[in-house]
């Protein structure tokens, strides 16, 4: 099924307590024009001059010495984001996200403290596995957050963020549509999820709330 989008909160302030319910009472939250499409152009271009630069790499998977770049499991191309270092428009949406943070640790307490995200490319043809956010034997990313950077994204282009809302990864599923300016946020450890197959360049940023465990 696709994602349901109830009407928009009109603040940024009850965004996130919007978003912060949801989780609360299913998991997940799809928020549409978390940013304005003026800041979202502006993150996209951010990310096409990565590209156009060639300063994306292939997305790797696992950890430690299994770390490796399986195209098999994965064909998105990846640039890290340093918090050190961010745009103007960079610097606009964590501040965004600081305010969600901090709207889920009052209402759900769930003791995230950091944020940590990398800009995605998936070109024509590139997917990502079925899979969860947390790595094996580690509790730390515990809120997964995607910001669609993608202009007049429609369902025959492709690329939807596949949710499995059963048991380990059993059906039934929900299909998020990456549109500019779309919010996917779930629970790391609970949501198995898959990129589909796109068939034009998706763009988005990429990141998690990050716990002390």
């Amino acid at each position: 099924m696709e994602a349901p989008v109830a009407g928009q909160p009109a603040t940024p302030d009850t965004r996130c307590t919007q978003i912060a319910r949801d989780l609360s009472d299913r998991g997940w939250s799809v928020c549409r024009r978390f940013l304005s499409p003026a800041a979202v152009l502006r993150l996209a271009g951010e990310v096409v001059a990565l590209q156009t630069r060639h300063g994306l790499r292939p997305a790797a998977v696992g950890t430690g010495p299994d770390r490796r770049v399986r195209p098999e499991v994965r064909r998105d191309q990846v640039r890290w984001i340093d918090e050190a270092a961010l745009s103007r428009s960079q610097a606009r949406y964590f501040d965004a996200l600081e305010r969600l943070r901090l709207a889920l640790n009052q209402q759900l307490f769930l003791g995230l403290y950091s944020f940590e995200a990398h800009a995605t490319v998936y070109e024509p043809g590139a997917f990502y596995r079925k899979h969860l956010d947390q790595f094996r034997g580690t509790q730390d990313r515990v809120v997964s957050c995607i910001l669609y950077l993608n202009r007049d994204w429609r369902a025959q282009d492709g690329g939807q963020l596949r949710l499995y809302l059963g048991e380990d990864g059993a059906e039934p599923h929900l299909d998020i549509l990456p549109q500019g300016g779309t919010l996917a946020v779930f629970l790391s450890g609970r949501f198995h999820h898959e990129v589909l197959p796109a068939r034009r360049d998706r763009l988005s940023i990429t990141g998690w709330f990050i716990s002390r465990n």
